[in-house]
């Protein structure tokens, strides 16, 4: 005969998010896009379409952006005086990880397509992409400023 089994306690510590500043718990998790070696964040909208290497390209994966059994996401858009529209993005990855860069390329194509379907009158070089903020799971806002 074995030894008697000895009871086990387990010990329970709240899991941090996958991903995002674990000092600030109680807001939504964003996802940043940032030029590799760059100083500061965002990359132009010139930048995002010429597939520009970014920093921690593959730090992402399909579970932490909520991609659906489809393979996308939605991205809200939107510009101050003009109607938000919502796109439907393909997230293409490897291994279980995002390929942040082809993400980046086709929110911009869908940036650049919601500026022209609006008729905004701004120079596209002036449009930096800051970051995006999950909204609901799955769907992400997209968060643009001007340079």
């Amino acid at each position: 005969m074995g030894r008697p089994r000895r009871s086990t306690s387990v010990s329970y510590s709240p899991r941090l998010p996958a991903f995002g500043d674990p000092f600030r718990r109680n807001s939504p998790p964003q996802v940043k896009f940032k030029r590799k070696g760059a100083f500061r964040g965002g990359i132009t909208l010139g930048e995002a379409q010429a597939n520009v290497r970014l920093a921690g390209y593959d730090s992402y994966t399909f579970n932490d952006l909520g991609v659906d059994h489809r393979g996308k996401i939605y991205v809200k858009i939107s510009w101050p005086g003009y109607s938000p529209l919502n796109y439907e993005i393909p997230v293409d990855g490897y291994g279980g990880l995002v390929d942040l860069q082809s993400l980046t390329r086709r929110i911009g194509r869908a940036v650049a397509h919601y500026l022209q379907a609006n008729i905004i009158p701004i120079p596209w070089d002036r449009i930096e992409l800051s970051h995006m903020e999950e909204v609901n799971m799955g769907t992400w806002h997209l968060k643009m400023t001007t340079n």
